[in-house]
């Protein structure tokens, strides 16, 4: 059992530190997959990052990321080493912080460069229904997967419920139940996400080939998170009718996030932020204004380059400034929503081992 439970540990461990690697990598080539005028989540003109004065600043970016991801792999090891095993959950977050060091410190001198963007907006006259790869017949997969679990564990329950020879197999009815209500609440974070990338995203490019490229990008992240709503169905389906084979066969799964994550952001490198490293097979639409387009959001709606408030946006997904993918317009009430469905999955399990816990204490 002590056994068991070191390799999961191990593999656990592992898993995060890969993801962490990765996270570090991307922000190495992130400055140079973003839109072309924008720079560290500042607006700039186009040929900005190829001048010197862009040059230079990626140079030192680069030599503090490395520096700062050095450090925080020392701050990693020694918590490992103060604390244990258990500490390896913090690594992605220290890594994360300390990304962001070297990115914040980037932004703030491509600052004194920012120009203004301009103030045309694009918006879609027609709805794109297939966004999501498959439409909303594969969306629902993992929720009929999910369904037809609890079914099962609600038909079968007694027969799983005890272990062999009358004794409990660590996975009870009770905690099932409040582990299929944590997968259901992720999948209706996840599917909220779906119907926002097909809703809520006001396009950068309304039309051209720009346009045709946003889309690609689009629908390519769409399938990344249709891709992650049936690998936690898939796991949750292992887990719950399963428990026999054991923690450490679950935990064995865990690698698989690993190459999926290191599959995402190869898909999407390759397009670049919005599509915008695909290569145009056609003449570029000429454009109205002279001035930059960016993503046609004014940097002061940007708070840390990286949260965007802007109450007159009606979008509620904005493409990331820094990064690959999307993020929420915190002044659109429908983002919060989101962040609630989030942030209330791992609470579940804690609120419900406080529930069996709190009577024990007479609270």
């Amino acid at each position: 059992m002590i056994h068991s439970l070191v390799d999961t540990r191990i593999i656990i461990g592992i898993t995060i530190g890969g993801v962490a690697i990765l996270y570090a990598v991307l922000f190495w080539f992130m400055p140079r997959l973003t839109r072309h005028d924008l720079y560290f989540a500042v607006t700039v003109t186009p040929g900005f990052r190829d001048e010197s004065e862009g040059k230079s600043i990626l140079r030192r970016y680069r030599l503090e990321l490395i520096i700062f991801s050095g450090l925080a792999f020392i701050a990693f090891a020694a918590g490992v080493c103060s604390f244990g095993v258990g500490f390896v959950s913090a690594g992605l977050f220290i890594e994360f912080v300390a990304s962001f060091i070297a990115f914040y410190l980037a932004r703030q001198r491509v600052l004194p460069y920012a120009a203004p963007p301009t103030m045309i907006r694009e918006a879609e006259l027609r709805g794109q229904n297939r966004v999501i790869p498959g439409g909303w017949i594969a969306a629902s997969g993992p929720f009929i997967l999910l369904a037809a679990c609890a079914g099962y564990l609600w038909i079968h329950g007694a027969q799983i419920d005890p272990g062999a020879g009358g004794q409990p197999n660590g996975l009870t009815i009770r905690a099932l139940t409040v582990y299929l209500l944590f997968t259901t609440t992720k999948l209706a974070a996840l599917t909220l996400v779906l119907y926002g990338l097909s809703h809520w995203v006001r396009p950068v490019y309304a039309g051209g080939p720009e346009r045709a490229h946003e889309l690609k990008f689009r629908r390519t992240v769409s399938a990344i998170v249709l891709g992650v709503e049936y690998y936690v169905t898939l796991q949750a389906s292992w887990i719950m009718l399963v428990p026999r084979r054991g923690d450490l066969m679950t935990v064995a799964l865990l690698p698989l996030v690993l190459v999926f994550a290191l599959v995402a952001i190869v898909m999407l490198a390759r397009l670049g932020q919005g599509g915008s490293r695909i290569p145009a097979k056609e003449q570029v639409s000429p454009t109205i204004s002279a001035l930059p387009v960016g993503d046609r959001t004014p940097d002061c709606y940007w708070k840390l380059g990286i949260f965007y408030f802007n109450r007159d946006d009606s979008a509620v997904f904005i493409e990331k400034r820094f990064g690959l993918g999307y993020s929420l317009n915190f002044a659109r009430p429908t983002a919060w929503i989101f962040l609630l469905l989030t942030l209330m999955a791992p609470l579940i399990p804690v609120l419900a081992h406080l529930s069996q816990f709190l009577p024990k204490l007479g609270v």
